[in-house]
């Protein structure tokens, strides 16, 4: 890539380049912006005044686009990072008149004509390579200067400025279009030349569209060759057409200036005026050599520089809104989801009543039966038989408690495999909306919120997808089981152990029973067992009957609230692994917010340098 600077820069003041060997200077600040952009022709008190004035804006413009490259960076935007450093780094160079076009169209005939010696070579074929950089010199010399030719002239116009050449824009070699399209971010003004002989082509619209919309670079129109005319009525008509096509294609009215670089070459090798007046090089030369004085090309650089990072400080903006909305999006669909979370939890919760209801009916089923085993057992005519506890035991789990056994676990395996189901489902449902809400960015940056964003995004998937893999049925049945034994031992007042939960009901209500029938077996030899019977027998049915209910309400609450337990857990779980995701956009929204405001002020800032820059001297 070609680069340059005015000369090498040793030193520097508050931002700005002293040359190597005038130390001098650091006392006169009135002069160093002079002599630090070259300018250095004027009167002492010229250079005194835009000294005084231009040194400071530069200087605070140039600590404008300090802070506001800093905001780029933290949102590692390289393409923006890179255009700012371009026009930054463009204010420590000379004034650069970059000269563009496609092949052919006689950039290089233009500029020979324009400086009145053959310093470009010139052809009907590519002539021009590579970048080459023409600048003042005591004499004529031509040297290699990184990656650019580098002719110096011994004119003194040319003091303060560069005047740039490039390679045709249409040439095939992609170096040449890549030198090209370096080195625009580094001209102060480009002259775009085109042929008068046809059209504008679509290549060169392109191209001006690129200078113009990417770079807001000034472009003034060469409308060279237009010796073709027949004569000055055929001549109008052309510069008017490229003029309204120019205008139509970008919707400004075009700076053109129409040329003949034959004709001033001629006039000028000739010294005849008559040609060098027809070929419309003296309104060129005015205004490169006039309009733009030292005081307007300071000016122009100030300007455009503040124009530009105008343009970047919008760009960031956008950048920054986009971030920010992009976290509102995502936080209200996380919040979104939070509540279909909650819903979710809720439903599966309240679908659990289709097994606790049908535990309630086997055991109001287990109640009937074993009321009716106690009233029919309670009679007089079995009053041996309430003497044998084994007996009566066997015969309870054979009439009454064998099929609520088997019903009951039948029952909680059910709700068992539902349960896991259910809260896989419920997983399955988190990752799928976080698959679809939360997707990553393609983006190659290594830093800033795009990079840090992408990162936690697939962390916290892979907890989800951690935590759905990690669902223990065991563990969800272990924790409904024992729920049940809970409320067996609680109702009951017995130990269960280990038991399953049909055998841990059989053994508590056996273990009741034998109780109630233990009590009958101490009176049964009495004379007065006959009359007591009756009264037993109501009293123990109706224990039998309350004990029943009391376990029913108390297994059916244990084991919703264990089921509620169990999903409200998953939920926090959930809730856990987006939490560092809410707290991660809770923090970035408060920093892009900050740098918003900053970037704003730094518009206030550029606006202001932009106003001073128009004022003249």
């Amino acid at each position: 890539m070609c680069q340059f600077t005015a000369r090498k820069l040793h030193y520097k003041l508050y931002g700005l380049y002293v040359p190597s060997g005038r130390r001098d200077v650091l006392s006169s600040p009135q002069i160093l912006i002079i002599d630090f952009l070259g300018y250095n022709s004027g009167t002492p008190e010229n250079m005194q005044i835009l000294g005084e004035k231009y040194s400071k804006i530069i200087l605070e413009e140039k600590l404008l686009l300090q802070s506001l490259l800093a905001e780029i960076k933290e949102l590692s935007d390289k393409e923006l990072e890179y255009r700012l450093i371009s026009v930054s780094e463009s204010l420590d160079n000379l004034f650069s008149i970059v000269f563009i076009g496609e092949f052919s169209t006689g950039k290089s005939s233009v500029i020979n004509a324009l400086l009145g010696e053959e310093v470009l070579p010139k052809g009907i074929t590519p002539t021009t390579d590579e970048i080459t950089v023409i600048k003042y010199g005591d004499r004529r010399e031509e040297i290699a200067e990184n990656g650019c030719r580098v002719i110096t002239v011994p004119q003194e116009r040319l003091k303060g400025l560069f005047i740039v050449d490039t390679p045709g824009t249409n040439v095939t070699i992609e170096q040449h279009e890549r030198l090209t399209q370096d080195y625009i971010p580094k001209a102060d003004i480009v002259f775009f030349t085109i042929g008068a002989e046809r059209a504008v082509t679509g290549s060169e619209a392109r191209l001006i569209k690129f200078i113009k919309e990417s770079w807001l670079k000034n472009i003034v129109f060469l409308l060279n060759k237009i010796d073709v005319a027949a004569d000055d009525q055929e001549l109008g008509s052309l510069i008017r057409h490229t003029r309204d096509e120019l205008e139509r294609s970008f919707g400004v009215k075009p700076h053109l200036i129409p040329v003949s670089a034959r004709l001033a070459w001629e006039g000028k090798t000739a010294s005849d005026s008559e040609l060098l007046s027809r070929s419309g090089f003296e309104a060129l030369e005015q205004y490169i050599f006039d309009t733009l004085s030292e005081e307007e090309r300071i000016r122009m650089k100030i300007r455009s520089a503040s124009e530009f990072a105008l343009s970047l400080c919008a760009e960031t903006e956008k950048v920054l809104d986009g971030h920010i909305g992009r976290i509102s999006e995502d936080m209200q669909r996380l919040d979104e989801y939070g509540k279909k979370l909650d819903s979710m939890k809720d439903e599966i919760v309240g679908n659990a009543s289709q097994f606790t209801e049908r535990i309630r009916s086997r055991l109001l089923e287990f109640k009937t039966r074993g009321i009716e085993y106690i009233d029919e057992l309670m009679r007089f005519a079995n009053i041996f038989k309430l003497m044998n506890k084994q007996k009566i035991a066997k015969e309870f789990e054979y009439r009454v408690s064998r099929q609520t056994v088997s019903e009951l676990e039948k029952d909680l395996d059910a709700m068992v495999i539902w349960t896991e189901k259910s809260a896989r489902t419920l997983l399955d449902s988190t990752l799928d909306f976080y698959n679809r809400s939360m997707k990553p960015d393609i983006s190659s940056a290594t830093t800033g919120f795009i990079y840090d964003r992408t990162r936690l995004v697939d962390t916290v998937r892979k907890e989800l997808e951690t935590k759905r893999k990690a669902i223990d049925p065991a563990t969800l049945g272990g924790n409904l089981v024992d729920s049940a034994r809970g409320a067996v031992a609680s109702v009951l007042g017995v130990q269960v152990g280990s038991l399953a939960l049909g055998a841990a009901v059989v053994s508590a209500f056996s273990s009741l029973l034998v109780d109630i029938t233990g009590i009958l077996a101490t009176v049964a030899v009495m004379a007065t067992a006959f009359a007591i019977l009756p009264r037993k027998r109501r009293d123990a049915m109706k224990e039998f009957g309350s004990k029943v209910d009391a376990l029913i309400e108390e297994m059916i609450s244990g084991v919703s609230s264990q089921i509620e337990r169990d999903f409200s857990g998953i939920k926090i779980q959930v809730n856990d692994s987006l939490l560092p995701l809410r707290n991660f956009y809770k923090t970035e929204k408060e920093k892009l917010s900050e740098s918003r405001a900053r970037v704003n002020g730094l518009k206030s800032g550029l606006g202001e340098i932009r106003e001073r820059a128009e004022l003249k001297s």
